[in-house]
């Protein structure tokens, strides 16, 4: 994996013992985890707030970086390392509570995210009625909100984020795998336990909206109109993942086809990781691709 820092090395083979890139459908949609040697050059270039640059230009922020004592030993000494996060660059404000209340009306996510203090420009905009984040809440968690309330989520493509609605991910072109490909999560409460059957209050004060369905868990969710509860209702719910040889296609966002000859099944892949393992302090290098697979559950 190439990672390139800020006065434009990379990170050598020899130096990088582990990363793990992982792209997510959530408000931050892009992530790095990454363990490397200790060195005096290293660690002067992989502090809080650094730039790295992975993949095809993707920018990247680093937002944790800890010194660790490894196992290993090297010429009598133990040998250290360096844990890094980043994430997306633009996005680290999100990743901290809010210092000031944010109350917005006839608003879009862009809108959100800039007032929030990201420095990202979203593509493929969807408008919301209301936002609201108060003071010491967590950003991501008040987007992630209202991005249930839309019925969509935040990815990552062709070097922009955007806002996309649920039902418009599977209309993309679509990756075919065989059905054995996958490994399948045959548990019947995962539907129940994961897809809460909101209601909420009419603005008179008296009258439900929203009607419990059987074997689903009920929650309150105020000042949500019909339109919002019908779209809490469209989830997507992890039906099984998948383990691979290096696979770059697979990210957050893209649609899989699993076809065994006789049926299809289209789903969309909710988190993907990239592991690479250089096996710089011994073992076997790894490069693979692990992917959780997703289906729309709720009304289309």
């Amino acid at each position: 994996m190439k990672i390139v820092l800020s006065d434009g090395s990379t990170i050598g083979g020899g130096d990088l013992i582990s990363a793990i890139y992982r792209t997510d459908l959530v408000p931050v949609p892009v992530s790095l985890e990454m363990v490397v040697k200790a060195t005096d050059e290293l660690k002067g270039l992989l502090g809080i707030g650094d730039k790295l640059i992975v993949g095809d230009g993707i920018s990247l922020t680093i937002v944790k970086s800890q010194h660790i004592n490894m196992q290993a030993v090297k010429a009598g000494k133990r040998v250290g390392g360096l844990i890094i996060i980043a994430v997306l660059s633009g996005c680290e404000p999100l990743l901290s509570v809010a210092s000031r209340a944010t109350s917005l009306n006839d608003t879009s996510f862009n809108e959100v995210y800039r007032v929030l203090g990201a420095k990202i420009r979203l593509k493929g905009d969807i408008k919301l009625n209301q936002f609201i984040c108060l003071k010491g809440q967590l950003p991501t968690k008040r987007i992630a909100i209202s991005l249930q309330k839309e019925a969509a989520v935040t990815m990552y493509s062709d070097g922009e984020i955007s806002v996309t609605r649920i039902n418009d991910l599977f209309k993309g072109e679509s990756l075919i795998y065989d059905r054995s490909a996958l490994q399948w999560i045959d548990n019947p409460h995962v539907l129940s336990h994961g897809n809460t059957n909101f209601l909420s209050i009419d603005d008179n004060g008296s009258d439900i909206l929203g009607s419990p369905l059987n074997n689903k868990q009920v929650g309150y969710y105020p000042r949500a109109d019909a339109r919002e509860l019908q779209n809490l209702r469209r989830i997507l719910v992890t039906k099984a993942k998948m383990v691979r040889q290096l696979d770059d296609r697979l990210n957050a966002g893209s649609v899989v086809t699993v076809d065994d000859g006789s049926s299809q099944d289209s789903l969309v892949v909710l988190t993907a990781a990239h592991r690479y393992d250089t096996g710089a302090l011994g073992g076997r290098p790894i490069m693979a691709t692990q992917a959780w697979l997703a289906q729309l559950e709720g009304e289309k």
